[in-house]
């Protein structure tokens, strides 16, 4: 299985630069401040790859075009929770349409109000004034050195990757849905112990992955691959 996937991967890489071309991907920012530069570069620096930024709230309006479809996938790093109901046929229309699509970080705490978008995340952060039991809410913790473990190596997500450590942001008492798969975790005591998983919502399959903080998450090797394994599975390459 694990060679198989390897020579998927590879032929996916030969193929795009046979071809010379790159995949093409959507990146969606806005509500949230972060070291936008080296978060950017981070990008940059994958190869097979070009991408076009949007920010809240003209990103609706792209995310609702027709210009849409021109993306190989979607990548979710924004966060806004208080995201109108009323948007929500915008992203059924993404996943009817089996736009891939891939959710970081804070892109968890988007929506608050519309359990579709938790389906789409695979789980939820949930944040103050959003829901009635105060246990349900989550946390967060800065500046953690997270030692990450590999839950299925046999994914083309996680291939090539071993246990890594990063220091980065943490969640914790975090909604996650039973029928994720599974990709990443930790033990660590002030972070959730499922840090990056699968979902499949409609006609797309999704990511999440938890990590992305700031400058010093971003220069992490082991995300960059996560990251690039993870652009060529969804566009299925």
């Amino acid at each position: 299985m694990r060679k198989l996937i390897y020579l998927s991967l590879l032929a996916g890489i030969a193929l795009l630069t046979a071809c010379n071309q790159k995949l093409k991907v959507l990146i969606v920012v806005g509500g949230h401040e972060y070291d936008t530069i080296q978060f950017f570069d981070m990008f940059r620096a994958l190869e097979t790859m070009e991408f076009d930024s949007v920010s809240h709230p003209r990103a609706m309006d792209l995310l609702a075009s027709e210009q849409i479809e021109k993306y190989d996938l979607l990548l979710f790093y924004d966060f806004i929770p208080q995201m109108s109901v009323k948007d929500s046929s915008v992203y059924l229309e993404l996943t009817s349409k089996g736009i891939p699509l891939l959710f970081m970080h804070h892109s968890l705490c988007t929506f608050q109000e519309w359990d579709g978008y938790r389906q789409m995340a695979g789980g939820k952060y949930v944040m103050p004034g959003f829901g009635d039991d105060t246990s349900e809410l989550s946390d967060y913790a800065h500046g953690l050195d997270l030692d990450v473990k590999i839950l299925d190596p046999d994914h083309p997500v996680t291939f090539g990757l071993e246990e890594f450590t990063i220091h980065d942001e943490g969640y914790s008492n975090i909604m996650i849905n039973k029928e994720v798969h599974p990709l990443l975790g930790t033990s660590h005591p002030q972070c959730a112990p499922l840090m990056g998983w699968t979902t499949q919502v409609q006609n797309s399959t999704c990511i999440y992955l938890m990590f992305g903080h700031d400058r010093l998450a971003y220069e992490n090797e082991s995300l960059h691959h996560l990251l690039m394994n993870s652009i060529l599975w969804l566009s299925k390459y």
